[in-house]
């Protein structure tokens, strides 16, 4: 019998041990930097530095601000740190938080060398001269909750010390005394949920609150209230009492502003005063805290009354414990309830919709990652901070039109940024990735170049097609395709039928290629999930797909012929660091170099002389291409633009398919305009570089043949390699003479 009692003895023992290293381990993941961490943390991409950039014009200072860099007067001694020099910059580089994605990168030093304003020498002091670095991504300061919500940060030493009383008071005013649990108050609130047969009062400490806020589910049982206990213990014994205040005020719910979550008393001071969490005065600071226990059912935006009440019974019992003088609380009881600010959702709340979708498509559904678990995205801040606010700026001009943009690296297919609509509160639908409309001239760029990638076709720029009336099919079936103006132009070359987005010319062109084969190119492209349909009408774009499969189709141009497949999850970080998942780019080889560049030169031209020449007159800058789309009755406005290193798509349209009051031309290129013009400001001026393969040959333009002395026009044509014209135009100049003659 001793011997067993030993043994059962020992095993509580070991049972209790392991229990409380549990629970050590379970704090110390899941609030393991001393601050709030909900179900999942998300991170932008790292923001890349390279030579060329312009520091006044790309936003670095504001990314060192919002990454929590603090200036120096002297060299910056610690990570976190920089300083401004007479020739440049000095950063101290935090940590990379994982190596996994991002590269293997300890703190150190780099520094900034700048010549007429921009970056023109990258000093590592591990490797020395570099071409570029990348600072630690960016927090993305919010929590998903079905959607995304954005949190504005509350630090402890921004709020003012009569606030903090007031969240006491009303919350936990034993909170410097007790070891995170308050018995007595707990003992109150059993007898009472005792003789009421459920469980009506928590008794909850602010640690209980929070250990209930970021560990534990929301439901009011005995069994949830006995795990907080030992948790709420072990974060008083492993965090200063600051610590967990400071957790609690960033991260406290205070209820809802339409369908965004309030987190924390910065985004309260905001959302019900219209001010900064330090600018809170003492009635201010007594109605949030009044509302905590119920912030819906006392929100001063619907009931201000219930909210007036709340705040008055805080300020009593400030006055009661002495935390509050007779005067000041009759000076708070006099303040106006507040001023409600209506404000917009954050703007990556698509984008972040977009990266739950991936989650639950690779197995992890809304909810199912653990605590602290850390996501790292392919999103470009301030690039969706641009995209966000140039879209809510249009909507004031699209007459009522619903916009959504994507904007892509081609290279590795990562999603730098993507609105869905006008304004995520007013429509979470996601017309981006979840929308297909009608692509017509989006297409055509994909038929000329599977002509030109087709050897046998015998198709250059060069090649002249006619414009003029065309049947195709027969009896039922017979179809004639018109040109968007009504107007037939004789013969036209590729290019011009392609700069001047032509219909006729390009539907004779995929005859010529053949329509079966051109829809097995469109499928091995993915510009839609489903099969092309194999009719005629596939050369103008007659079936429907998103702007994303779309945008993605676009980055085999600046890819030289390789289409990358579109993501945001670039990983996921378990707590413990083990990595869960890690994403490469997909890649798929369409069509040798040369031919996607010969088409890229004639997209050069849409946006030099063609539908949207307009861009350069806006000043955008950047070397770039692209396409424009309007498809029939103008329901659906189309730009694609791109550069060597982003594919930005741009898609105008009414939800309920009416027409628009514009094309193309007048709607999406201006959006897009006015996106490029901030997106490229301050980057290096890339240009697009010439592959191997492709050779630039003058041609006559009346015979479309090599130029020489005596025709009447050269201009240079860009063609793959050996696919020229042989004959001149002297040649086609004598034989014509000849035949009539």
């Amino acid at each position: 019998m001793r011997r067993w009692l030993l043994r059962g003895g020992l095993g509580l023992v070991l049972l209790g041990g392991l229990g409380a290293v549990y629970v050590d381990r379970t704090i110390h993941t899941g609030f393991g930097d001393g601050r709030p961490r909900g179900p999942v943390r998300y991170y932008a991409a790292p923001r890349r530095i390279g030579i060329g950039v312009r520091l006044d014009a790309s936003g670095l200072s504001q990314e060192l601000a919002a990454l929590d860099y603090r200036e120096t007067d002297g060299p910056p001694s610690e990570p976190g740190t920089y300083r401004r020099l007479e020739d440049g910059l000095e950063i101290f580089l935090r940590e990379a938080p994982y190596a996994g994605a991002y590269g293997a990168r300890p703190p150190r030093r780099v520094r900034l060398l700048v010549e007429e304003a921009r970056v023109r020498d990258i000093l590592d002091e591990e490797e020395g001269a570099v071409a570029s670095f990348d600072l630690e991504p960016r927090p993305l300061e919010g929590v998903y909750e079905g959607h995304w919500t954005s949190r504005r940060r509350t630090r402890l030493e921004d709020v003012p010390p009569k606030v903090v009383d007031a969240v006491l008071a009303a919350e936990d005013a034993r909170f410097l005394d007790h070891m995170g649990i308050d018995f007595g108050s707990l003992a109150r609130a059993f007898e009472a949920n005792w003789r009421a047969g459920e469980v009506r009062q928590g008794g909850s400490t602010i640690t209980q609150q929070l250990i209930k806020n970021h560990f534990l589910t929301q439901e009011r049982t005995l069994w949830r209230k006995m795990r907080e206990i030992p948790l709420a213990l072990a974060l008083e014994r492993r965090y200063t009492k600051r610590e967990i205040l400071a957790a609690y005020l960033a991260s406290v719910y205070l209820g809802h502003d339409r369908l965004v979550g309030v987190h924390g008393l910065a985004e309260g001071a905001w959302v019900y005063f219209g001010k900064d969490v330090s600018d809170l005065t003492l009635g201010e600071g007594a109605m949030l805290a009044g509302i905590i226990r119920a912030p819906n059912a006392n929100s001063p935006l619907r009931h201000p009354e219930r909210a007036r009440v709340r705040r008055d019974r805080v300020l009593e019992h400030l006055q009661e414990l002495g935390w509050a003088t007779a005067a000041e609380v009759a000076a708070a009881r006099a303040e106006p309830i507040g001023r409600p600010q209506t404000r917009g959702a954050a703007s990556e709340s698509y984008f972040v919709q977009n990266v739950a979708s991936e989650l639950a498509a690779i197995g992890w559904p809304s909810g199912g990652l653990p605590t602290g678990t850390d996501v790292f995205t392919t999103l470009d801040a301030r690039l969706q901070e641009i995209v966000t606010e140039e879209v809510q700026q249009a909507a004031g001009v699209l007459a009522g039109a619903q916009v959504a943009v994507v904007a892509l690296d081609p290279l590795s297919g990562e999603i730098r940024a993507l609105a869905g609509g006008r304004d995520y509160l007013e429509s979470q639908f996601d017309r981006a990735s979840r929308m297909r409309r009608p692509v017509g001239s989006m297409f055509k760029p994909f038929v000329a170049l599977a002509a030109l990638a087709d050897p046998e076709a015998g198709i250059t720029p060069a090649t002249r097609l006619q414009d003029a009336p065309l049947t195709v099919g027969e009896g039922a079936a017979a179809w004639m395709p018109r040109n968007h103006d009504g107007r037939f132009r004789g013969t036209v070359t590729l290019r011009e039928a392609l700069v001047d987005s032509l219909n006729v010319p390009m539907v004779r062109l995929a005859e010529r290629v053949g329509f079966e084969r051109l829809a097995a190119f469109g499928d091995r492209l993915k510009i839609r999930s489903d099969p092309l349909p194999r009719l005629p009408s596939i050369a103008l774009g007659s079936f429907e797909s998103s702007l994303l499969d779309v945008t993605a189709a676009y980055t085999l141009f600046p890819g030289g012929g390789v289409r990358v497949e579109p993501f945001s999850v670039r990983a996921v970080k378990a707590p413990s660091g083990i990595v869960l998942h890690h994403r490469e780019p997909a890649e798929v080889e369409l069509t040798p170099t040369a031919p996607s560049y010969v088409v890229h030169s004639m997209l050069e031209d849409v946006v030099d002389e063609g539908t949207a020449q307009g861009l350069r007159e806006a000043g955008v800058k950047a070397a770039f291409a692209g396409k424009t789309g309007t498809t029939s009755e103008q329901r659906d406005a189309w730009f694609v633009g791109y550069t060597p290193s982003l594919v930005l798509g741009v898609w105008v349209g009414f939800d309920d398919d009416r027409p628009l009051p514009g094309g193309a031309a007048q709607l999406a290129v201006p959006l897009w305009g006015s996106i490029a013009r901030r997106a490229f400001a301050g980057g290096s001026l890339e240009p697009f570089r010439r592959p191997a393969g492709v050779e630039e040959i003058e041609i006559d333009a009346a015979s479309g043949l090599r130029a020489a002395p005596g025709c009447e026009q050269a201009v240079s044509e860009v063609f793959v390699a050996g696919t020229a014209p042989a004959r001149s135009c002297d040649e086609w100049k004598t034989g014509a003479t000849k035949v009539s003659s």
